[in-house]
C-alpha cells in the first residue's frame, strides 16, 4: 500500500516497484495507473479488501491548506495507517519521514513529521523510517516553483542555509531494501555532497536552461515576505528554512 500516491517520491515508487510490488494506492486524486486506488477516507475499507503486506507512507504537505493540516495529514493519518495496520498484520511499515525533525521543532511541519515517526516507532511494528534531506528528481516542486519566479523574477532569492540533496533514486532503493527487509530503524538520507542553497538554485536553473542570477540571503530579509505571504512563503515555511544536511563534508 502506498499512500500520497499522487505525490513526487510516490509516482516513482510505483513505477520503479511495481513490476515486482503491485500496490494499492491511497490518493485524493484520480491517477494514471492501472492498480487499485482508495480515497485517504476509505481506508479501512481498502485494508479489509487488499490485505496489504507493506504500507509505504509517503502522505506529507509543505504548506497548509483548508482542513489539510500539518497535524491532520502527518501525525493523524499516520496515526490511523499504523493502527489499521497492526489491525490487519501489516508485515513492515515504512514511513518517509524527513531530515530535521525534532520534539522541540518551532516549525509545526518537522515537530509533526517527529510526532508521526514516534507513532511508527512505537507501534511495536517491524519498519523503517527514511529522513531524506531535499529529494530531486523529475516532477520535483522545486523545479516548477524555480521555472515559475523566473519568469517574473530579473534576480532570485535563495535563503543562506545548506542542503545535502540526495536523488529520488535513493529514495527508492532504500524502500525497495526496507520491503525486502534489509534496511530498518530509523535512517537519514542525503547525497554526497553539502552545498549551499543558492548552488541549488543555480544547479537546478542550469539544468532547466534558465539563466538567472541568484543572490544568497540571510534568513531574517525573508521575514518580510513570510509576513506578508508573498511569492506563496508563509511563517510555517519561514520557520523550516535551517541547514538540512546529514553531515559535514
Amino acid at each position: 500500500m502506498i499512500t500520497g500516491a499522487s505525490g513526487f517520491i510516490a509516482g516513482h515508487l510505483i513505477r520503479e516497484l511495481s513490476r515486482n510490488y503491485p500496490p494499492v494506492l491511497i490518493s485524493r486524486r484520480e491517477l494514471p495507473y492501472p492498480f487499485p486506488r482508495y480515497r485517504p477516507e476509505e481506508i479501512s475499507l481498502a485494508f479489509e479488501r487488499e490485505r496489504p503486506q507493506v504500507v509505504v507512507n509517503t502522505a506529507g504537505i509543505l504548506k497548509e491548506e483548508g482542513e489539510n493540516t500539518y497535524e491532520r495529514v502527518h501525525r493523524e493519518f499516520t496515526g490511523r495507517l499504523v493502527n489499521l495496520s497492526k489491525e490487519h498484520g501489516v508485515e513492515k511499515f515504512i514511513q518517509i519521514s524527513a531530515l530535521g525533525t525534532s520534539p522541540q521543532e518551532k516549525s509545526r511541519y518537522f515537530r509533526t513529521k517527529w510526532e508521526a515517526e514516534e507513532l511508527v516507532r512505537n507501534s511495536g511494528m517491524p519498519h523503517l523510517i527514511l529522513r531524506p534531506s531535499i529529494v530531486l528528481g523529475e516532477g520535483q516542486k522545486l523545479y516548477e516553483d524555480l521555472k515559475k519566479l523566473s519568469r517574473y523574477l530579473p534576480v532570485l532569492g535563495a535563503p543562506k542555509i545548506k542542503v545535502q540533496p540526495v536523488r529520488v533514486e535513493k529514495v527508492v532503493e532504500a524502500v525497495r531494501e526496507g520491503i525486502e527487509c534489509r534496511l530498518s530503524g530509523t535512517v537519514p538520507l542525503c547525497g554526497d555532497r553539502v552545498m549551499r542553497m543558492k548552488e541549488l538554485f543555480e544547479k537546478v536553473l542550469e539544468e532547466l536552461g534558465i539563466k538567472r542570477p541568484v543572490v544568497e540571503l540571510p534568513k531574517i530579509l525573508l521575514f518580510p515576505l513570510a509576513i506578508s505571504g508573498l511569492f506563496g512563503l508563509d511563517l510555517e515555511q519561514y520557520r523550516m528554512i535551517k541547514d538540512n544536511v546529514c553531515r559535514e563534508v
